[in-house]
């Protein structure tokens, strides 16, 4: 876990500790940490087909960077499964400084069939960094030896002919004994803490996790006047005739005058017939 707060905003540009988990038996990690990191936990994980009869592995990192607390990494919080006969060692001068050694044998040994269980469990501290620094260091677990076996059905402790050496002399065995045993390993590093963010983020963005960018538009030419929309033609099928314009009520008056000129000639000719 981090004791990072959820709202301090990083001003560092690239990562301020790069911490590379690696080992003999579990392969690797990396995680890249801000410069508010004060905690790095490297946890490895194990489920055997077979129960553990014996173990021994050592630590080694960079002192000036990580240091191993002895309040937080007793023998019950590195391992709980062999808490009871763990035998621990840790150097605290020399060229070995800072090197945990770890050892655990019981001839009625550990039980990891179960469920995938905490097999390594180391809680590092950080050395004070700035958002100036890039550190770039290791935690290297190297398992010297594991075995396996089976309990007896009469005392339930180790059955001889049952042993398998997984790992000797920091070498992973491969003989056929071997293939008997199903491992499954994990690892695991606390999650990163280091974000990039971009030159001009500012620091009310990268807080909100929401980075605004100015919206950038081609230059154009003057707009065209719109074209008006042409509109269908509708048929007028009505009777009526329009007579909103004067030429129109003239038209109308002169035919008017010619039916009538018409009928008057008729009409005196109709009487000049009849007399």
């Amino acid at each position: 876990s981090s004791t990072v707060p959820e709202t301090t905003v990083s001003k560092a540009k690239y990562p301020v500790l790069t911490v590379n988990a690696i080992s003999n038996y579990f392969g690797k990690m990396v995680a890249e940490y801000n410069e508010f990191t004060r905690e790095v936990t490297v946890l490895y994980t194990l489920k055997s087909s077979k129960r553990l009869l014996s173990t021994e592995w050592s630590v080694s990192y960079d002192t000036t960077i990580l240091t191993l607390d002895p309040e937080k990494n007793t023998a019950e919080e590195i391992c709980p499964a062999m808490k009871d006969t763990a035998l621990m060692k840790l150097e605290k001068s020399g060229k070995d400084e800072g090197k945990l050694t770890f050892a655990a044998t019981d001839l009625h040994m550990f039980d990891f069939t179960n469920e995938q269980a905490t097999f390594v469990k180391l809680v590092f501290d950080v050395a004070p960094l700035t958002e100036n620094d890039s550190e770039i260091t290791k935690v290297d677990l190297t398992l010297d030896y594991l075995s396996v076996s089976e309990p007896s059905a009469i005392d339930g402790k180790t059955v001889p002919e049952k042993e398998i050496i997984l790992i000797a002399n920091s070498k992973i065995q491969n003989d056929s004994s071997v293939k008997q045993v199903r491992i499954n390993k994990g690892a695991f590093l606390t999650p990163a803490t280091f974000v990039e963010r971009e030159d001009d983020a500012t620091e009310d963005e990268v807080t909100s996790a929401v980075v605004t960018k100015p919206v950038v538009t081609k230059a154009t030419q003057p707009a065209k006047p719109a074209k008006p929309v042409a509109t269908k033609k509708t048929e007028d099928k009505s009777i009526w005739v329009k007579t909103g314009e004067w030429y129109i009520a003239l038209l109308i008056l002169l035919v008017l005058l010619t039916c009538s000129t018409v009928l008057f000639v008729m009409r005196k000719r109709d009487i000049y017939n009849n007399y």
